[in-house]
């Protein structure tokens, strides 16, 4: 069997990845700096250990060392794992299933430059079409109304490039007018050297999923959020496939332009009265909702390391369409506090949304994240674990 390391155990996306490759006959090896991590826990990983943090010096020679030990033949990437060994890329790269050209590799960590590279790009390739309003801010200057883009409808500022020693300022926030995005990039330039601002895009949520080699897409898939208004813990907690042909077309498009290899996922606001869609931003590592994706019949971590392993590239892959997930604890749980907590929302229209949470756990054809085949215990591990974090929650705040 193939020895396969994937890192970040503690991740719902690495989880995923664990079962899809266990169940397709690789050697699995589950690892994470967190001892709590439930994916050390699979029956679909052959081996699991800790590892030191990603921040310290020991962690390079820890993967090092444990790579040869095992006789590991591929890394599945995340973004914390790829940050950690930045400095030693060339010792690793042959055993990452991405692009090892390390611009085109770090610059997907940049949400800044990537948006750059949109902007920079020829306009006859429409990278700019179906994307919010965009300006890069310089934190080092005060901001004024020239550093905001064009919007009625509120601006999402995201900020990079954290400074050395800074107390923590938050790194994402929304701002509904022109005075309270300005007062934001003041706060965080307290903390952060530079911020992408985009206008506030509305819509339900799309992914798109795709497996990428030079240009082409080897597989692709797409997912809606069933919430028109998710919780901000809770997007995404009930998804169905589905499938949007020019959604699906933009990110792949996308993705070529930043000669992208390997899997990534584009996320959208889109409005399906009008059929107009708008890119959110790109994510290069396997994403939350990668369970539906599994259970829609699209194995990614499995196509993923057989064309990295076998250089397989037909995989005749096409999602089975109308299929629901749920990651119930805590995802739908929060998607309910925040809907009983609107105050626009009748008491009947509350008492609704507790019946349809109540009654989706007697719905077989809707699937839950931690609940898959062969390997069910995990679900109970996860309600374990958000059962204690809410009484730990409760307790600090009394």
């Amino acid at each position: 069997m193939t020895p396969i390391l994937v890192p970040d155990a503690q991740t719902r996306a690495s989880l995923a990845a664990i079962r899809s490759l266990g169940r397709a006959g690789y050697r699995v090896h589950a690892v994470s700096a967190d001892k709590f991590a439930l994916g050390l826990k699979s029956r679909f990983a052959d081996a699991a250990s800790l590892h030191p943090a990603y921040d310290t010096p020991a962690f390079p020679d820890w993967l090092s060392t444990y790579v040869a030990r095992h006789g590991i033949e591929m890394i599945v990437p995340s973004e914390g794992l790829l940050r950690a060994i930045r400095p030693a890329f060339e010792e690793f790269k042959a055993l990452l299933p991405v692009t090892h050209d390390q611009s085109a590799l770090y610059r997907g960590f940049s949400k800044i430059e990537t948006v750059r590279a949109f902007m920079a790009a020829d306009p006859a390739l429409g990278l700019m079409n179906h994307h919010p309003a965009s300006t890069v801010v310089d934190l080092s200057r005060p901001p004024g109304p020239d550093s905001l883009p064009p919007s009625s409808t509120g601006y999402f500022v995201k900020a990079e490039a954290a400074k050395a020693g800074a107390a923590p300022v938050a790194a994402l926030g929304f701002a509904s007018d022109s005075d309270k995005a300005i007062a934001l990039l003041a706060d965080m330039s307290e903390g952060w050297d530079a911020a992408l601002v985009q206008e506030a895009c509305s819509g339900v949520q799309i992914g798109v999923s795709v497996l990428m080699d030079n240009g082409e897409a080897l597989a692709v898939s797409c997912v809606r959020d069933c919430h028109p208004r998710p919780h901000s813990n809770g997007t995404m907690s009930l998804r169905e496939s589905c499938w949007l042909p020019e959604i699906a077309e933009d990110t792949i498009r996308r993705l070529a332009h930043l000669e992208w290899r390997g899997c990534a996922m584009g996320e959208y606001r889109y409005e399906p009265e009008t059929g107009e869609f708008n890119l959110i931003e790109i994510n290069f590592r396997y994403w939350q909702y990668l369970h539906l994706d599994l259970w829609a019949g699209m194995d990614f971590p499995r196509y993923q390391a057989e064309w990295f392993l076998d250089g397989k590239k037909d995989f005749g892959a096409a999602p089975q369409l109308g299929v629901k997930c749920r990651d119930t604890w805590p995802g739908e749980a929060a998607q309910l506090v925040n809907e009983i907590r609107r105050r626009e929302l009748s008491r009947h229209a509350k008492l609704a949304a507790i019946i349809r949470f109540a009654g989706r756990f007697l719905n077989p054809t809707i699937h839950q994240d931690f609940n898959f085949p062969g390997d069910r215990a995990m679900y109970f591990r996860n309600l374990s674990q958000y059962i204690r974090s809410e009484f730990e929650s409760l307790t600090r705040h009394r």
